[in-house]
């Protein structure tokens, strides 16, 4: 018998006599409640945590991502190091979570394309029902239609305007086909009847920058990504699509107010782990991101990029990807949406 085993022995049991018939069961019983002890498995996590985000660098989802993780690293113990793999709309990065072991050490931050992507590519590389577990909705907040400050468009129904002169003449940019950006300018398309150019850029980062050029005059963007330059004064905010105005920018209205409420979109951010990872890795997980996001520094940090941290249960966050699945299934029918 090994040392540890024998102090287990000394600790924890007083060994008396027992009839001859016991004694063999006995010690084995005792053997293996020992064993199990010095053996059991260290507390998850003792390894850097992998956190791949949808997106290249430099737009809301990789800000908002990098101060979670930031934040995490402290509370677990163990590095939480960003992983940007933006491309195909979201679904290469998908594709890495889904094949990676369900250990909850490769986690994916996405948005609403999560569920958009496997309605409009022939085949998304994963399923997003089948092949991941909700950990927790970090984020929701509305887009907003951007143009520069010298643009000929100081108002909505200007651009509406023009595009109904010249449907499918005036170009607008986005973070890429199928992002969350992309269905809201589409939402507002087909509320106000009209048809822009759509401009898909490789990411929002790329998409802010051309606008910024001037090289497109319109650009939809979240409104997380958008408010450094909407408060700097570089671009124009022309409408939101929230339900209400933003308190950071009370000036600006919402698509909603202006006459279209059908175009009333909200983009949401969160986290998901491979299908088979331990509830009590989500547990861990979604615990210590709640703690993150109910500080008060932190929500004060979302508000001012223009969006809202949500927090809440696995099951919440399942909730809301079952009501974002019916939601983008209903849009892709009703506009035929395909991804090349």
């Amino acid at each position: 018998m090994n040392i540890a085993v024998t102090r287990c022995f000394k600790a924890r049991f007083r060994i008396q006599r027992l009839p001859s018939s016991l004694h063999s069961l006995s010690l084995s019983l005792l053997l293996a409640a020992c064993c199990g002890a010095v053996h059991a498995q260290p507390a998850y996590p003792t390894a850097p945590i992998k956190l791949v985000i949808v997106t290249p660098p430099g737009g809301s989802a990789d800000s908002l991502g990098r101060i979670v993780a930031e934040r995490l690293t402290s509370a677990l113990g163990q590095p939480v190091v960003v992983d940007n793999r933006g491309g195909a709309g979201g679904n290469i990065a998908s594709q890495y979570v889904a094949k990676a072991p369900a250990d909850g050490y490769s986690l994916l931050l996405t948005a609403n394309n999560h569920n958009l992507n496997a309605r409009i590519y022939k085949d998304a590389g994963y399923d997003p029902r089948r092949d991941f577990v909700p950990v927790i909705q970090l984020s929701e907040g509305p887009s907003v239609l951007l143009t520069q400050p010298n643009s000929q468009f100081a108002t909505l129904k200007q651009v509406v305007d023009a595009a109904k002169a010249e449907p499918n003449k005036i170009a607008y940019g986005s973070a890429g086909f199928g992002q969350p950006v992309h269905i809201a300018t589409e939402l507002f398309m087909a509320a106000a009847q009209i048809q822009l150019l759509h401009v898909p850029y490789k990411g929002a980062g790329p998409a802010m920058q051309d606008a910024l050029g001037g090289q497109v005059p319109l650009v939809m963007s979240s409104l997380a990504g958008a408010m450094p330059n909407i408060t700097a004064g570089k671009l124009r905010a022309l409408a939101i699509t929230g339900d209400s105005r933003w308190p950071a920018l009370p000036d600006v209205p919402t698509m909603a107010e202006l006459g279209y409420p059908a175009a009333t979109h909200r983009v949401w951010l969160g986290i998901l782990a491979p299908a088979g990872t331990e509830n009590a890795t989500i547990a861990r997980l979604n615990r210590e991101i709640n703690i993150i996001l109910a500080g008060p520094a932190i929500r004060e940090r979302f508000l001012a990029l223009g969006t809202a941290p949500v927090g809440g249960t696995p099951a919440d966050f399942a909730r809301k990807l079952q009501v974002d699945y019916d939601a983008v299934t209903e849009i892709v029918a009703r506009t035929g949406m395909k991804a090349e």
